[in-house]
Order: C-alpha cells, then sequence, then structure tokens
C-alpha cells in the first residue's frame, strides 16, 4: 500500500494564500520558543551575566527537521538562534516554499510530506512541526518520524491559538505558563484545568470571542488544532512515550479593523471560499466588532486598535524506540 499524502485542502489553500499568510498571521516569541527547545533537549539555560535573568546556550551542532514548515514563521527562531546547516525544513506545498526560500535561502528545503520523507533512520535530534500537526495527526505520520528520530530524540509541536479548545485539556498544575506581554495574565488564576484559565483569559475580549467562535462555525470538514485529535493520537501511539509536557506563552495582539478580517482570511477553509461569501463574512467580522468592542476594547482614541487576546501552545513528547 502506498504511503498516504498530505492534506490536499492544506496543500491547495497554502499554495494560494502563502504571501498573505506570512504577512498576516502571527510569529511565535522567544519567550516560549528558547524554554521550547531545551525541552526539547536542544537548548540548556545559563546564566545570562547581564542581571536580566536566564540566558540560553543553544546546541547548534544537533540536527533539527521542521516538518510543514509553512513560510518560515518558526523558523526565523531557530535561524536567528544560530541554526543552518544542520537545519533542514520539509514542506509540501510549492507555494509555501516559493515563499519560504525567499525569506530563509540558506536553508535545506525538502518538498515532501510527513509520510515519506527522504531522511535517513535515526539521523535526528528533534522534529518541530509548527502550526501543522493537526493536518497530518496519525499513527503512520508518527510512524515516520519515529523512523527518523534517534533514540534520545523528541518531538515537538507548536501552535498559536485564538480561544480555548479540548486540544489544551490538561491540568494547570503540570503545565507552564508564561506572559508574552498580556495585560489580563496577572489577574489569571492558574488553578484546574488549563480550560479554566484559558476562560479566565479569553473573556477578557467578548469581541474577539465571538468572531473566533463565528469563523469556527464555518469550518465543518477541514482538521484543525482546536478539535484534539491530535492529543488524543499522542495519548495513544505505540511510537512515542505518552509523556506529553504542555507549555502556554500568553499576550495580546493589537489588530485593526481591517487585519481582523485579513487574519481570519488566511484560514484554509476561508481561502476556498467564492468571493461573495468572503464579503459576507468579511461584513458578519465587522458587524461583531461593532456589537461586542468596548471602550476597554482599543489601545487608541480614535477605536482602530483592537485587543486581541491571544496564545501559543507548545507539546513536547520523547521518542518511543
Amino acid at each position: 500500500m502506498s504511503p498516504k499524502e498530505a492534506h490536499n485542502t492544506a496543500v491547495t489553500s497554502f499554495n494560494q494564500n502563502h504571501a498573505s499568510y506570512d504577512v498576516f498571521r502571527p510569529s511565535f516569541t522567544p519567550l516560549l520558543v528558547n524554554p521550547f527547545l531545551v525541552d526539547l533537549g536542544l537548548a540548556e539555560k545559563i546564566d545570562a551575566g547581564n542581571g536580566d535573568g536566564d540566558g540560553f546556550k543553544f546546541f547548534t551542532e544537533k540536527k533539527i527537521v521542521e516538518i510543514a514548515s509553512g513560510t518560515g514563521k518558526f523558523t526565523k527562531n531557530l535561524v536567528e538562534n544560530g541554526w543552518s546547516e544542520n537545519l533542514t525544513v520539509v514542506e509540501p506545498s510549492s507555494g509555501m516554499l516559493q515563499t519560504f526560500r525567499k525569506n530563509f535561502p540558506e536553508i535545506k528545503t525538502i518538498q515532501a510530506s510527513s509520510y515519506r520523507t527522504p531522511l535517513e533512520d535515526n539521523s535526528v535530534d528533534a522534529v518541530i512541526i509548527a502550526q501543522g500537526f493537526h493536518w497530518f495527526a496519525d499513527d503512520d505520520s508518527l510512524k515516520e518520524i519515529n523512523r527518523i528520530l534517534k533514540p534520545s530524540g523528541k518531538l515537538g509541536m507548536i501552535w498559536n491559538f485564538d480561544h480555548l479548545s479540548s486540544s489544551q485539556d490538561a491540568p494547570a498544575e503540570k503545565s507552564q505558563f508564561y506572559n508574552a506581554g498580556s495585560r489580563y495574565f496577572d489577574s489569571l488564576t492558574f488553578k484546574g484545568n488549563n480550560l479554566d484559565v484559558l476562560t479566565e483569559f479569553f473573556a477578557n475580549q467578548k469581541w474577539n470571542e465571538e468572531a473566533t467562535k463565528y469563523v469556527w462555525s464555518l469550518d465543518v470538514n477541514v482538521p484543525q488544532y482546536r478539535h484534539g485529535k491530535w492529543r488524543k493520537v499522542l495519548l495513544t501511539s505505540p511510537y512515542f512515550k505518552h509523556d506529553i509536557l504542555d507549555s502556554f506563552a500568553l499576550y495580546d495582539q493589537e489588530k485593526s479593523k481591517d487585519d481582523v478580517w485579513k487574519y481570519w482570511e488566511t484560514r484554509s477553509y476561508v481561502t476556498d471560499l467564492q468571493d461573495d461569501k468572503k464579503e459576507e463574512i468579511k461584513e458578519h467580522l465587522a458587524s461583531l466588532i461593532e456589537k461586542y468592542a468596548t471602550d476597554e476594547s482599543y489601545t487608541d482614541a480614535d477605536k482602530n486598535l483592537l485587543i486581541k487576546p491571544i496564545g501559543i501552545h507548545c507539546v513536547v513528547v520523547s521518542v518511543n524506540k
């Protein structure tokens, strides 16, 4: 039986919207990325010696494969931390690779899927997947990742997210939280389940809650991070230990009213819609902002820059071999 292929919707939509994806999708803060790399065995904390807290030493001799690299939103962190020769990216979308190669011409790229890579057995220290594992969350994919990882290797996944979902369902006391620039962070209790913490966090901006729920309602057939299937797969897969380590960074984005639509338009299930349907969505998002945004929703007197609470979730698991 031939290996599975990358999800068709992902490939075709990202072939179309790679340029806008690069502009309007959020990046990943080093405040979370650097501890994430420590958890992956790719870095260690050191005394920065400048009175500003911990620094980090990065083990750039270790080999990383980034699968579903997209335009390089996460890759930027690896490059800035010194990875170049020992970094390979694997991406199935030719459109994404087009933008990626403009952004990072020095990084080795392979157009392939998670189901079939040309990499050698036991050759990689860590595999990282940013904003992508939900597209290929199954044992066929994990079997291939297991194959290329060394026996000491780890798999790391990271996502930006707009609201709470079953994907974050774990005890808060067993998770790590970082304040990446949220005015609401210090008021959170961090008790119970992660979903309790995130309910508190996202409740601070009703317009964002309503806009997110509305756009989510348009997606009925496409794999998404929020569906939580990826978590169930990791907890049952024979290819990885069931030692999920969850970490979260919470912050506030400033987003103009116009950019709210542009942000949501980069979703694969919106990109594929006809222009008249897109216009309908754009108008409805504007009406939700008008209805639910308050004076406390804006950072400027002209009421153009909205406060959008947003989170980053990273997960680390160890290979089972």
